[in-house]
């Protein structure tokens, strides 16, 4: 069924001749009389009455001009809708944060977010990389920002690499470690150490640097997806903390954390990505979380070697 006939029924209805309605819609009269009686032989009922000097609907027509309105009505919110959405205005978007985003993004995300984005409708699912690369494939979240060492050779995913950050060890302070100068595997296994799932990158250059007794598989103690769990934890007892050092920026700003002083090793670094499922077109939501972290994850990696205190970017 031609939706335009049922604008031109709708139009004759709602200015009650011909004469004004062919005005209204941009027809010469016999033009929109033709339309109006291709709809009446297509549904083979009579929509009008035309005997008197305005026409009106018959029963049928008052019925089919019932549900024309319904479609006007749902086709101007379509169309808004598109707007909003295009606009960045509206929608959902759910995404995913392994812990190191998270511990990074979650909090400033979503007050940008509110700030910005107040009518768009946010999930967020935290996790282990495997588990949110299996929630992205499901559709089940929109994008990921995560480990980029699973991502390698998905080909069914669309990865844009974030700037690497820095990888070491801090505790807190006035720790006894502190007291060495340069800190070895023998003085680091007198403590407690508690990471997150470290990347091989990261794994193999504390090896190298530490000996085979740094490969966190035999050095971590305590392994947790949490890290402001694990932040706390260093805070309050001799616990070190292993993984990317800006994570606890804030915390070495004020002077609570300090960085354990191992041997310096430039590519002991983590690597992380942007992610979602290849081939797909994005919402406009989607490119708020690619720019904010882009300009997040830059600032966080400019300043990780000099001490500087880095806040996200205000909403």
């Amino acid at each position: 069924m031609d939706f335009q006939k049922l604008k031109h029924l709708l139009a004759v209805v709602e200015h009650g001749t011909f004469s004004r309605a062919a005005e209204k819609v941009n027809l010469s009269q016999p033009a929109l009389s033709r339309s109006i009686q291709a709809l009446e032989a297509e549904l083979g009922l009579p929509l009008l009455d035309r005997g008197t000097r305005q026409v009106r609907l018959t029963p049928y027509g008052a019925c089919v001009a019932e549900r024309a309105r319904r479609m006007r009505f749902e086709e101007a919110e379509l169309q808004r809708e598109l707007k909003t959405l295009h606009s960045g205005e509206s929608g959902t978007l759910n995404i995913g944060l392994s812990p190191t985003p998270a511990s990074l993004l979650l909090s400033p995300f979503l007050t940008h977010m509110a700030a910005n984005h107040p009518h768009v409708r946010v999930g967020v699912e935290l996790g282990a990389t495997a588990t949110l690369l299996d929630m992205l494939r499901a559709e089940r979240i929109d994008a990921m920002v995560c480990d980029a060492r699973m991502l390698y050779d998905a080909a069914d995913i669309d990865t844009r690499p974030l700037a690497p950050l820095r990888a070491g060890m801090v505790c807190r302070k006035g720790h006894p470690i502190l007291a060495h100068k340069r800190v070895g595997i023998d003085q680091i296994r007198q403590y407690p150490v508690a990471s997150s799932t470290l990347s091989p990158e990261v794994s193999l250059r504390l090896a190298e640097t530490l000996g085979p007794g740094g490969a966190p598989e035999t050095m971590v103690t305590t392994r947790c997806e949490n890290l402001d769990a694990l932040v706390s934890l260093a805070l309050h007892t001799d616990t070190l903390l292993l993984g990317v050092i800006c994570v606890t920026r804030r915390e070495q700003a004020a002077g609570h954390l300090v960085e354990v002083p191992i041997a310096p090793e430039r590519q002991r670094q983590g690597h992380y990505v942007l992610a979602r499922l290849a081939g797909r077109t994005p919402l406009t939501a989607q490119d708020a979380l690619y720019t904010f972290t882009q300009t997040c994850w830059s600032e966080f990696a400019s300043g990780q070697s000099g001490g500087v205190v880095i806040q996200p970017p205000s909403a």
